[in-house]
Order: C-alpha cells, then sequence, then structure tokens
C-alpha cells in the first residue's frame, strides 16, 4: 500500500481561501476546478484536502466565520453611552472590514440569503452553524445596549430587547447603503445630517409616534 503524503498546511489554506472566493463570488455552483486553479493547486490536491464539494463549502463558511471572529472587535458596539453614535460607527467599522474581508463577507452573505444553489440539507446546515454565531454576536451587543437605558417598569426586557435587535438591523442596513454612496465620510463630526436623522428615529423609539393628548 502506497504511503500517504503528510499534509501540506500552506497548501490546505489555499484551497480554503479559494473556495471562499469561488463560493463568494459564484455561489454553490463554483467548479472545484475554478477554485483549484486559484489555489494554484491540482484538482486532485482539492479532493486530497477534502472529501467532496459539500465538505469544501462547509469547512469554507467555517474558515470565513473564524476569520471574521478573530478579527471583529465588539466594543466598537458595547462601548458607546450614545446608542446613535453606537450604530454610526459600528455601521462604519463593518462597512470598513466588509471592504478588508469582501470574499468572507461575500460567501456569509450567501448563506444568510439561503443561496437556493446549495443541497438543502447542506444549506440549513451551514445556516444553523452562521446562525447561531451572528445571535450570539447580536446578544452581546444588544444586552450591553440594554443594561445602559433605564425602562420603563411595566416592559418586558426580553421584548425591548427583540425590538431593539430589530431596529439595529434595519438601521444599520440602511447606513450601509449610506456609507456605500458617500465614501467620504470618515470622521462622525461630517455627519451632522445623518445624526440629526439617526437621533430622529431615537426620539420616535424612545416617545412614539403618536401625540400624548391630556385625559
Amino acid at each position: 500500500m502506497a504511503k500517504r503524503l503528510p499534509r501540506d498546511p500552506q497548501k490546505e489554506a489555499a484551497i480554503l481561501a479559494a473556495a471562499i472566493q469561488a463560493f463568494g463570488t459564484n455561489g454553490f455552483r463554483a467548479s472545484t476546478d475554478e477554485i483549484a486553479k486559484i489555489a494554484n493547486v491540482s484538482k486532485g490536491s482539492v479532493f486530497r484536502y477534502f472529501d467532496n464539494k459539500k465538505s469544501l463549502y462547509t469547512a469554507a463558511v467555517q474558515q470565513a466565520m473564524a476569520t471574521l471572529i478573530s478579527v471583529v472587535d465588539l466594543t466598537v458596539w458595547t462601548d458607546s453611552d450614545d446608542l446613535v453614535k453606537m450604530i454610526i460607527r459600528a455601521t462604519q467599522y463593518k462597512t470598513a472590514l466588509s471592504h478588508q474581508y469582501p470574499n468572507e463577507f461575500a460567501l456569509l452573505t450567501r448563506v444568510y440569503a439561503h443561496d437556493p444553489m446549495v443541497p438543502v440539507k447542506l444549506r440549513n446546515q451551514v445556516f444553523e452553524t452562521f446562525n447561531k454565531w451572528a445571535e450570539q454576536t447580536q446578544t452581546a451587543v444588544v444586552n450591553s445596549v440594554v443594561a445602559k437605558l433605564k425602562l420603563r417598569p411595566e416592559l418586558d426586557e426580553q421584548v425591548v430587547k427583540r425590538f431593539l435587535s430589530m431596529m439595529i438591523q434595519e438601521l444599520s442596513r440602511w447606513l450601509q447603503t449610506y456609507f456605500e454612496k458617500h465614501p467620504e465620510l470618515k470622521r462622525i463630526e461630517d455627519m451632522t445630517a445623518i445624526i440629526d436623522e439617526m437621533t430622529a428615529y431615537m426620539d420616535m423609539v424612545e416617545y412614539g409616534i403618536v401625540k400624548q393628548t391630556k385625559s
């Protein structure tokens, strides 16, 4: 029996990086030929390290998450006492991070959107892994925010957390689109217009939108 060659960590890392790029760009339809070409290895080498395309896809998603987990700084979210500036700074940070790690963000965005080309069983598996990580991250942020707020005593704290979670998600998506269109905005001092609009939203969250009448 032929002796199995030892694994080459650099080659395995190159295949994973190529898989993240290819799957991020073309989804699950990306071919192993394409991945091998990007990694500058033979197709046989791809299957030497990963049994099949499904296992390679799963490993690529896990590696993309591991990369972002290793670099993300949650204090950008949790250390601010001002909810408006926290959301703005956090969105700026996330936007910058997405430019620094475009392939990882592209792949995880496809996972979040349930890439239809991925087999259902595998899609559910990787989405569950991704969703668990995203929920843990968001929970840490929302818990930190709620801990700094003086809630009305009749409110259910868990309901407040779910509400804030949805609100922060939506505002972050809106802000990210805004920052992509205005790359010249770098300093918080230059964002008076967007801060005023965000403050108006926060005012509506805090005081409601219906005029209070005296009974």
